[in-house]
């Protein structure tokens, strides 16, 4: 696996709520999380998130149904153990997408509207399943693709991590065969890029440090209104 990660606090926002990691090689671990919650509060919670996750990583190498729970609650006292500290922090919050490898073989994790997507014989298709009330509604028949894409409520979360409450995250398998692009991003890109652009640009550059410039590059140039997130991982 080779892989890259970048972030950029984009044209808007006056700080960056985001956190990333990417580290290859048999266990391979990529993640990206996107805070919120105001103050500072977003990006402790990203940021405690992901360190929490590394930590859990270190210690059990995998990720599976029977241990996932017990990363979740760890995420979660740690949140909690810092708003306890400092109240302005009480609804504080963080997505998170999160693929652990061994070798070719993906376990991911997800809570709210980071996304992974998957690029395979020149086809993109997306893996995880935005926690939004948007999605949900579109899901239900209650309003169409054209009205998802532009609802003023596309950002309103209906799972996120935070301090105070359990949250149940997806989980499943997939395999990333070789030449095989995954893309981890924050809601930063998505806002500004549709699948067809991130596909056109994985095909154009191949390489993940140069794809995931060129995807920052494109969203900072549509206006940049959100923190952008990006890891690219090629098989």
């Amino acid at each position: 696996m080779k892989s890259y990660g970048t972030t950029n606090v984009g044209k808007v926002r006056i700080k960056n709520d985001d956190s990333f990691y990417c580290t290859d090689g048999r266990n391979g671990l990529y993640i990206v999380a996107d805070g919120m919650g105001g103050y500072s509060g977003g990006k402790i919670a990203s940021k405690l998130s992901v360190e929490t996750v590394i930590d859990f990583f270190n210690e059990h190498h995998s990720i599976n149904e029977s241990n996932v729970n017990i990363l979740m609650s760890n995420i979660k006292e740690r949140l909690s153990k810092r708003a306890s500290k400092n109240k302005k922090l009480d609804r504080m919050g963080t997505t998170l997408t999160c693929c652990f490898s061994k070798m070719n073989k993906f376990t991911c994790i997800h809570v709210g509207d980071t996304r992974a997507y998957l690029i395979s014989n020149g086809m993109i298709s997306q893996l995880t399943e935005d926690h939004t009330v948007v999605n949900f509604k579109y899901k239900m028949g209650e309003i169409t693709d054209e009205e998802a894409r532009n609802h003023p409520d596309k950002n309103v979360l209906l799972k996120a991590i935070v301090p105070y409450e359990d949250v149940q995250p997806d989980l499943f398998e997939f395999e990333l065969k070789e030449e095989d692009i995954l893309i981890m991003c924050s809601d930063g890109l998505t806002k500004h890029l549709s699948r067809k652009d991130i596909l056109d640009i994985a095909m154009q550059y191949h390489v993940p440090s140069v794809i995931g410039d060129k995807l920052q590059d494109m969203a900072l140039k549509r206006g940049g209104t959100d923190n952008i997130s990006i890891v690219v991982v090629r098989g």
